[in-house]
């Protein structure tokens, strides 16, 4: 499967357009984030330039067990990247959940989706971060 964008979004000199929040397991039903602003221009092109950027640890999803899920927003937000509306919990089933408060332009990737693109992203380029 091939990818629409003429630049990938890790290769283009451009600002970054959403913001990425990386939810991981920290064991004990406790999470921890990290946030960062990506290029792209929709959702699965923030993803993709999160997964490709040198020194990515996503680009490891396969061995990243704590992986929760990634929250990607469009537009830059400070203040929502340092405390992002986030509810993460994990069902009667044990398997995390996320809701986003003000969902607008908000996309959750579950780690079944990354693996997915990562593996296209691999089959595509030959490699991640």
């Amino acid at each position: 499967m091939t990818f629409s964008w003429k630049i990938p979004p890790w290769e283009r000199h451009e600002d970054c357009t959403y913001s990425v929040v990386t939810l991981m397991d920290q064991g004990d039903g406790n999470f921890r984030f990290s946030a960062q602003g990506v290029r792209g221009d929709d959702a699965i092109e923030a993803l993709a330039d999160l997964l490709m950027t040198p020194g990515s640890l996503l680009g490891l999803v396969p061995s990243l067990p704590a992986l929760i899920g990634v929250v990607v927003r469009r537009g830059i937000d400070i203040m929502w990247m340092a405390q992002p509306p986030l509810q993460v919990a994990r069902d009667d089933r044990d398997r995390w959940q996320v809701a986003v408060a003000d969902a607008t332009d908000v996309t959750v990737f579950s780690p079944t989706e990354i693996r997915g693109l990562v593996s296209r992203l691999q089959s595509q380029y030959g490699r991640t971060s």
